[in-house]
């Protein structure tokens, strides 16, 4: 291949594509960043999650009416909002969970964005219908009392909602698979499209309990049976679509990392299905033991792979530490970065440190930057010896290190080691006494005195102050 020199524009375009390596960055204007792909597929998509939303949640309201008579009263807009006000506490702690490990090299709020939002919208609208569709095909002559509903939970949601969620993953992939630096960036993305499409169902789940107990004299204690629905729902099996739909987000982070084509055609596939597997084995239970025996699968179940999970994703996130030096120590090596690079961006509290004392010693904005574009370069380098970036790597490659020459230039902070926050006057004093002890010297060799000189008898001995 020849370099990057000699090739033409266009085909250097198209080998960047090919080889899904960044593009040289550009200067930034309005017009450019309002109009980039993750910007037009961000308007895009909007209007699909407003309009998806809109769709479910106008056929919610709705009343119907049952064979026998009776009608069922579709949700309220109150019922609506108090049930989002107690889902959303769910949502949080799952997005600030993910966004924690997600630290080396986090998502663009654009992409959580959009991740979150079709779980939300277009993920639980896709499998309201599709869910009550097939169900109705499943249905049998001889219908005992709750059959058709369990047959439906256990053998057609798991695979329909799994796999409506791990739409936007396949979507994140074929626009930008750099998003899947390693299996935390899987975890985090189908996570989150598990969290929003959590938030979403709890709140039908919420406004149904609240609509019908306002309906039903006989209901008891509906502000008690709210809570209990959301301590269950909200709290024990909170781990539920988050978990499943990570298993389909690490598929898919093994298919981008890994040379093999036979990899790449079967981890996602095998990722969906142990999704779906899981899903499916959850539900079986919850509908055989009911609602008192959801405690008991969170305790035997949900438990138990929430942990080994978790641990598991904190692992890999240890490991992208060490890649990131192993990385930058080959850059150091060839001379192309300082020898303080490896342990600066590879340690998080070092990381933490430096952007903390930033705005005394730097700038926060292009402290951050430079953050990112180390970061990206550790793992860049990374894909090139593994192979699974080809010659085209080495063109962003360079560009990334002058990239991170021209952020040093414009005041980022690569090492916040040693470095302590002071007072505006303290610093100006400081920066006063610097010149007038400059001004006295140049006014002292000006009249012809020579400052004393002493030597170096005794190292711990020093001039008189």
């Amino acid at each position: 291949m020849a370099e990057r020199d000699t090739t033409p524009p266009g085909i250097v375009a198209y080998l960047r594509r090919r080889s899904a390596v960044a593009a040289p960055p550009k200067p930034f204007t309005t017009r450019a960043y309002w109009t980039s792909k993750w910007m037009i597929a961000t308007y895009t998509l909007l209007i699909l999650f407003v309009g998806s939303a809109s769709l479910l949640f106008w056929d919610l309201m709705q009343s119907r009416s049952t064979e026998d008579g009776s009608v069922i009263p579709g949700l309220n807009g109150d019922a609506l909002r108090m049930s989002a006000g107690y889902a959303a506490f769910t949502l949080l702690f799952w997005t600030a969970c993910f966004w924690l490990v997600d630290r080396y090299k986090p998502q663009y709020w654009k992409v959580l964005l959009l991740v979150v939002g079709w779980g939300a919208c277009v993920a639980v609208t896709l499998s309201y219908y599709a869910n009550s569709w097939i169900a109705s095909k499943m249905a049998v002559f001889d219908q005992m009392s709750g059959v058709e509903a369990i047959r439906a939970a256990v053998f057609v949601a798991p695979f329909v909602e799994e796999f409506s969620k791990a739409c936007i993953i396949f979507l994140i992939a074929v626009l930008d698979r750099n998003r899947f630096s390693s299996r935390v960036s899987g975890a985090v993305i189908g996570g989150l499209a598990g969290a929003g499409f959590a938030f979403t169902e709890n709140i039908v789940y919420y406004a149904r309990a609240i609509v019908y107990g306002s309906y039903t004299q006989s209901a008891g204690d509906v502000a008690a049976a709210v809570r209990d629905l959301v301590m269950l729902r909200g709290v024990y099996t909170c781990f539920g679509h988050p978990l499943f739909t990570l298993m389909t987000g690490v598929g898919v982070a093994f298919a981008v990392a890994s040379r093999s084509k036979i990899v790449r055609v079967v981890a996602p596939v095998a990722g969906y299905l142990t999704a779906a597997f899981l899903h499916m084995v959850f539900n079986g239970l919850a509908s055989v033991m009911g609602e008192g025996g959801l405690l008991q699968v969170y305790l035997w179940f949900g438990l138990p792979m929430v942990v080994i999970v978790a641990i598991r994703v904190v692992m890999t996130s240890v490991k992208q530490g060490r890649t990131v030096s192993a990385r930058l120590s080959d850059y150091v090596t060839m001379g192309w970065l300082p020898e303080t690079y490896p342990a600066a961006f590879s340690r998080m509290r070092r990381r933490a440190w430096t952007l903390i004392m930033s705005p005394w010693h730097g700038n926060v904005w292009r402290t951050w930057q430079l953050q990112r574009t180390v970061t990206e370069l550790a793992f860049l380098r990374e894909s090139i010896t593994r192979g699974v970036v080809d010659q085209a790597g080495l063109w962003s490659e360079r560009d990334l290190i002058e990239r991170i020459g021209e952020l040093e230039n414009k005041k980022a902070l690569a090492d916040g080691t040693g470095l302590r926050p002071y007072l505006p006057w303290r610093h100006k004093i400081r920066a006063l006494a610097a010149r007038t002890t400059a001004h006295s010297r140049q006014m002292s060799l000006s009249q012809g005195l020579v400052p004393l000189k002493y030597s170096a008898v005794d190292p711990r001995w020093g001039p008189p102050v």
